[in-house]
């Protein structure tokens, strides 16, 4: 039998139940086969989840010779499962119908990717509290990428996109039958335009880069509450060349005398408007590594307009996506709708904008501690998550580790990387390069 740890899916909104429902009610008894490569993925005790399509109310079953079995009534069923093995990650995030008198055997495909190196640290997008209370800045926003191994990492060819429907909560074209039109065909959309670095990029082992995605200056001179993004080393989505007279100043300000013109990134336009309009509530987040990417998103036979006729968006081949962060609006809960497909991100986290919050990765705390170098330098006991903040959204780190205190302390850390943003994320009080 292989070796493998679980890691729940859809966690948790409503609580858990029981699967024996009510005799007075109709009920369809129903197995879900986990299958993989085409053969049952014969294994006992992996947890299957199945959450009704308003995440109201969650089933849970583990399965025997890879089976889960449940008693459903008939209704739109959202089932999840999420592990890893020793090689590879595991993922399964898919809608099914059960109808009436319906039920018996069905065939479920699990993704299967390996493990990435190169991983989303932190994406900060929400915005903060203007210092006199009387709005929100939301010209700040910045992603953190993380080099998860002790090899150097070249990212020289990383490019930065987010699937449509920008917000989660905005009406899907994509989905038919809770299905993502373009799940089967291999491709992600990349909505506006995609950028990417011009300069080689090198991460040192367990080391970042920082990518300012509004403006590469010192938030901070203005709004207090917000974040300095003008710091030498980091790097600058500016490309007023793309933008022509559609640029804008108040998005994308020229960047800090501190940054080198070679740390700025480049783009093309295929989208319209006068910036790269990723969600201040709720982005479907990605990176991907494509050395010819400028020649691919200039290349009309790339470009898909399902959506929009005169907004296309550019297909994306999901073989070239690195990492990607599923983020759903909080209070939207009945039409907030996936766009990331499962072998990119099979679930999801919860955001509250507007207040400071920035979405953290938390740490995987066996293989962190495991790490001899890190003897006597892990600092525990973390407390920036929201769970005592945000009642309805709250999250923390639960593995208890203060990531920011230890790297500052001198340890490496390892973050988790399951594939699934509902375990690999929380949501977090303040952005990291605040304290």
């Amino acid at each position: 039998m292989k070796k493998y740890v679980l890691f729940l899916g859809l966690l948790l909104s409503g609580a858990f139940f029981s699967c024996d429902l009510s005799s007075s009610i109709s009920v369809a008894q129903v197995e879900f086969v986990l299958m993989c490569d085409g053969e049952v993925y014969d294994e006992d005790g992996i947890t299957v989840l199945v959450s009704t399509s308003s995440n109201s109310v969650t089933y849970k079953s583990e399965t025997a010779a890879g089976t889960a079995t449940f008693s459903l009534v008939p209704g739109l069923y959202n089932v999840s499962t999420s592990f890893k093995t020793d090689d590879y990650i595991y993922n399964l995030s898919t809608s099914i119908t059960i109808s009436a008198g319906a039920g018996g055997r069905i065939e479920l495909n699990l993704t299967k990717v390996e493990p990435k190196d190169l991983i989303i640290k932190e994406l900060y997008i929400g915005g903060c509290q203007t210092d006199d209370g009387s709005g929100v800045y939301k010209y700040d926003k910045y992603v953190v990428l993380y080099n998860n191994s002790g090899d150097e990492l070249d990212a020289s060819d990383v490019c930065f996109a987010f699937a449509t429907p920008a917000n989660s909560n905005a009406s899907n074209r994509w989905l038919r039958d809770g299905q993502l039109l373009y799940d089967s065909e291999g491709w992600i959309p990349a909505g506006w335009n995609v950028w990417w670095f011009e300069t080689e990029v090198l991460i040192p082992p367990y080391s970042q880069i920082v990518v300012a995605i509004n403006g590469a200056i010192d938030h901070t001179a203005t709004y207090s509450h917000s974040v300095d993004l003008s710091c030498p080393e980091y790097y600058a989505m500016y490309d007023p060349h793309a933008y022509g007279d559609k640029y804008s100043q108040d998005t994308y300000p020229n960047p800090s005398a501190n940054i080198e013109p070679s740390h700025y990134l480049q783009t093309y336009l295929y989208g319209l408007g006068y910036a790269w309009p990723i969600s201040q509530t709720s982005p479907a987040f990605y990176i991907l590594e494509n050395p010819d990417i400028e020649a691919f998103t200039q290349n009309d036979e790339n470009y898909d307009r399902t959506e929009n006729a005169n907004l296309p968006v550019v297909k994306i081949n999901r073989i070239w996506v690195v990492d990607g962060i599923e983020i759903f609006r909080g209070g939207y809960e009945s039409s907030n709708s996936k766009r990331l497909t499962s072998d990119i991100d099979a679930g999801y986290i919860y955001h509250t904008a507007d207040r400071g919050y920035t979405l953290y990765r938390n740490v995987d705390k066996e293989a962190t501690e495991a790490l001899p170098e890190n003897a006597g330098k892990l600092v525990y006991g973390y407390t920036g998550g929201t769970d005592g903040v945000d009642q309805a959204y709250g999250t923390t780190d639960p593995s208890g580790i203060d990531a920011e205190a230890s790297i500052a302390n001198g340890a490496h850390i390892i973050y988790m990387e399951t594939n699934d943003s509902s375990n690999d994320f929380h949501q977090r009080r303040l952005s990291s390069l605040k304290n």
